[in-house]
């Protein structure tokens, strides 16, 4: 028994490196290193970013582009130019890594999520976080097709990546133009409140009225005090019933009458409403109307930046290091692999050696 085990176990591993040596396909690594740029705006990490576990923008982009490398959409991209569910069933492969059209065991069965399963183990994608660069690599039983396969992955996701930013940047032309007409209407539905409210009160502007009136009362109040010294001084020399007295006397009474007059339109009491409303109601309206017309130039200035994200190539998806040719397969690794099972199978035997032995053992 336990040299029909021993002989059991040797003819496994004769198999196992019989395939691993002579059977299974050599496959050759392609890769590249690429950075990310984004030319519309400055990159930055802010300290909330950093708290909260959120990325930079080129660490999102990023992200997507690997999830657009790794989708349907790529593979069928890739397919159309280097018709690789074709290799994935051809003989290219050898039969335990080969795909068949009419397998029974479901995982060998050359349908589109076995395909695309396929295609992504011969495709790596790593995302470095401190450099922000992403290292891409493709496999492939030829070293040029490698190559060539990763250049197209690069070219198209660079693509693909200006093609999502357009979108996102015509959405966002688009809530901004709804966003103009709406902040455009309440401009002038502002500056129409203004010009009614100086056409009601038949003013440009209430403050300007009391800094007239303001100028006009301190004149007549210096022009009263002349008077009334020029008064006092000439009731000494004169007889209070003279006419120059008495018509002194009458300016005097003129223009108090004219600062009273004053100080009253100034207070609001001429009108029944004090005038500090008014200067109150006009600020407001001229106020509204100032932050409208902000509200309004920010969003044309808004709308043009996103214009010119729309017109322009904003996204560069920078080659570091070019997609390489190798000059030896990477898989399989053979020395390793025949270690492996060497290993894997000395401890399943060593175990079911040590079974029969309890068991011979018992029945002893």
């Amino acid at each position: 028994m336990k040299l029909l085990l021993r002989t059991l176990f040797v003819l496994i591993f004769a198999a196992c490196t019989f395939y691993i040596v002579f059977v299974e396909s050599e496959r050759y690594e392609s890769q590249s290193i690429a950075l990310l740029k984004d030319l519309s705006k400055k990159q930055k990490m802010n300290l909330g970013d950093i708290l909260l576990g959120q990325g930079s923008s080129t660490m999102t982009d990023s992200k997507i582009l690997e999830l657009y490398i790794r989708s349907h959409e790529m593979f069928d991209y890739i397919d159309g130019k280097y018709h690789l569910a074709r290799y994935y069933t051809s003989d290219a492969l050898d039969f335990k890594q080969r795909l068949y059209p009419d397998a029974l065991l479901p995982s060998y069965r050359a349908n589109r999520k076995n395909l695309l399963e396929k295609y992504n183990e011969d495709l790596l994608v790593r995302y470095d976080d401190p450099s922000g660069t992403l290292e891409l690599t493709f496999i492939h039983t030829d070293p040029e097709m490698a190559q060539k396969i990763l250049q197209t992955i690069l070219k198209r996701a660079e693509e693909i990546i200006n093609q999502f930013a357009k979108e996102n940047a015509r959405i966002a032309l688009g809530f901004i133009e709804k966003q103009r007409r709406e902040k455009r209407q309440l401009f002038i539905k502002a500056i129409k409140k203004l010009i009614a409210y100086q056409n009601a009160h038949q003013t440009i502007d209430p403050s300007l009225d009391v800094e007239r009136k303001m100028a006009i009362l301190t004149d007549l109040e210096t022009e009263l005090v002349k008077s009334e010294v020029e008064y006092a001084t000439k009731l000494k020399t004169f007889n209070a019933n003279s006419r120059e007295v008495k018509m002194l006397h009458e300016n005097i009474r003129n223009i108090k009458a004219s600062i009273s007059r004053v100080k009253k339109q100034l207070s609001g009491f001429a009108k029944g409403k004090e005038l500090n409303t008014n200067v109150f109601d006009f600020e407001l309206l001229k106020s509204d109307m100032e932050f409208s017309k902000e509200v309004y130039r920010q969003t044309l200035i808004n709308q043009e930046e996103v214009k010119i994200e729309v017109a322009q190539k904003s996204k560069h998806l920078i080659t570091v290091a070019k997609p390489t040719l190798a000059d030896d397969y990477t898989y399989p690794d053979k020395l390793w692999d025949i270690f492996t099972v060497m290993i894997v199978l000395l401890f399943i035997y060593s175990i079911l050696e040590t079974i029969l032995g309890i068991i011979r053992n018992h029945q002893d």
